[in-house]
């Protein structure tokens, strides 16, 4: 990430989505608006208790997947939140460990989204994301 104080785009939205407001974040790539999304709500999870995946991010792409995990790993492995993705590819012992124990935050595509959501349990598991 390489920020080390908040971007004009984090100041400008971070205070809306604490305050709960839905915000459109319009700048350049490299800016911090992942970021500035993801902050407030990874907050949020650090200090709720929940069972559950509490955050549910999609991607279009599963690249973009491993992308968002090394992303998401360093500002998670900071707040003790656990990571986890899911894709086709998946290996059935880590579907089934995050069916058992599922992780605080889940990045996932479309179509396993969709794959995944008929399955009680990790229905069940989603019940939390807001």
């Amino acid at each position: 990430m390489g920020f080390t104080k908040p971007t004009p785009p984090q100041v400008a939205a971070i205070p809306k989505i604490l305050e709960g407001h839905d915000v459109l974040v319009i700048a350049p790539t490299g800016s911090g608006k992942t970021e500035a999304a993801l902050l407030p709500v990874l907050d949020r999870l650090a200090g709720s208790e929940r069972q559950g995946i509490g955050l549910l991010y999609i991607t279009p792409l599963r690249a973009l997947n491993r992308d968002m995990q090394g992303r998401l790993s360093r500002l998670c492995g900071a707040l003790g939140l656990e990571v986890d993705i899911r894709h086709g590819d998946t290996p059935q012992k880590d579907r089934r460990r995050q069916t058992a124990k599922p992780p605080d935050v889940l990045i996932t595509t479309p179509e396993t989204l969709q794959a995944i959501l008929p399955g009680k349990v990790m229905r069940r598991n989603l019940a939390d994301v807001r």
